[in-house]
């Protein structure tokens, strides 16, 4: 069976089984009865294309240059006013969009399903370059300081000019044999690229040469299985203050010295969505979907909500006092700061949602599986 077709079927299967050395499926756990403390509105909701056929795609919401940006798998970019839900453009790239959008320097930059990286003005949509990389693209580009890197399915990550698309640097990464379906997205700070890999490694390297300027191994693979044995780093890792905090499946959550790569704290939790840095706190969903909090300073955890078991989260975020997700079958679940307890709920859509939600301001803004972006409040 094919690496990646292997690989999004266990994507499929972990996302609907509990932490255990065993693969089975199991079903959701059914919503435990609440009763709301507050009621959510929806201020305004509009369509974004065909919506999302590939799950294991990262297609999450972007505020840039008072827009919000958008892209959806059939090829829809589209720039959306977050006052109104209103178009300020939308551009039709009829390619399989598996990253993005990522947003900075002038301009909206998605990776294709078919291995191209496509470069848009963020004022207009209209494209400024096209290149291609070595394979499919399924995490979003990064763009800063001059840069764009992106990482491909086979390890691969490609550093190009910002302005004229020309390809400045590559560097191989050798991955194993069996690998999740998925993509640590890589971000760019302070002169470097950080990523993920699927060896359970991150490393920095220097944005002008591609000189990688250290690496660290944050799961150690063990296990009979090749199944037992996967660490895949799928997530983008987060930088606050001189740490890096990142996760990996099947492994371990780690603060780093983002200038050596020393281990700060680390503990053992799994999983494949985004962690969400929030003052003093580190928001994380676990492969299961409970949803901790976890002190940044020493990684201890302070609270966990299990009761949203195997119902695949989106990542979390913090509003207010408020820390938010979503799940597959379209419900928003509001949890307390505080101590995690689940505060309110509303359904939103029935296709659901995947992709990690985005905070502006008071508002949250989410893309359905079904295309449609919706802003929501707390009323």
């Amino acid at each position: 069976m094919h690496r990646h077709l292997l690989g999004l079927l266990i994507v499929i299967t972990t996302l609907l089984s509990g932490c255990s050395d065993d693969v089975d499926i199991y079903e959701p756990d059914p919503l435990v009865d609440i009763e709301n403390q507050f009621e959510t509105e929806t201020l305004w909701e509009t369509s974004v294309g065909d919506g999302v056929i590939d799950v294991t795609a990262t297609l999450n919401p972007v505020y840039a240059y008072d827009k919000i940006f958008v892209a959806d798998n059939s090829g829809v970019v589209a720039a959306i006013n977050p006052e109104n839900g209103k178009h300020f453009w939308t551009q039709e790239l009829e390619v399989q969009i598996g990253g993005g959008p990522a947003v900075a320097n002038g301009l909206v930059v998605v990776g294709t399903q078919a291995g191209e990286v496509i470069a848009l003005g963020a004022e207009d949509g209209v494209e400024k370059w096209r290149k291609s990389v070595s394979s499919e693209i399924i995490s979003s580009p990064a763009v800063g300081e001059g840069f764009v890197a992106v990482t491909s399915v086979d390890g691969r990550m490609t550093a190009f000019d910002a302005e004229t698309g020309e390809q400045k640097w590559f560097y191989d990464q050798i991955i194993p044999a069996l690998t999740l379906r998925g993509n640590s997205s890589p971000i760019i700070a302070g002169g470097g690229v950080i990523a993920g890999f699927s060896n359970g490694k991150i490393a920095v390297f220097i944005l002008q040469n591609g000189q990688m300027a250290w690496d660290k191994t944050i799961t150690q693979a063990v296990g009979r299985t090749e199944i037992q044995r996967l660490v895949d780093i799928d997530i983008r890792p987060q930088i606050a203050g001189a740490n890096i905090y990142v996760a990996s499946y099947n492994g371990n959550l780690v603060s780093l010295d983002a200038r050596n790569g020393e281990v700060q704290w680390q503990r053992e939790l799994s999983t494949h969505q985004e962690l969400n840095v929030s003052e003093l706190l580190l928001l994380v969903t676990h492969e299961n979907s409970y949803v901790s909090a976890v002190n940044r300073d020493n990684g201890l955890i302070l609270w966990t909500q299990k009761d949203l078991h195997r119902r695949r989260l989106t990542a979390p975020v913090s509003v207010e006092d408020y820390v938010v997700v979503a799940d597959f079958e379209g419900y928003i679940h509001w949890l307390s700061r505080k101590d995690g307890s689940m505060l309110s709920r509303e359904h939103l859509d029935s296709d659901g949602v995947s992709s990690v939600p985005l905070v502006i301001d008071d508002k949250i803004i989410l893309l359905s599986n079904s295309g449609t972006l919706y802003a929501v409040k707390k009323k």
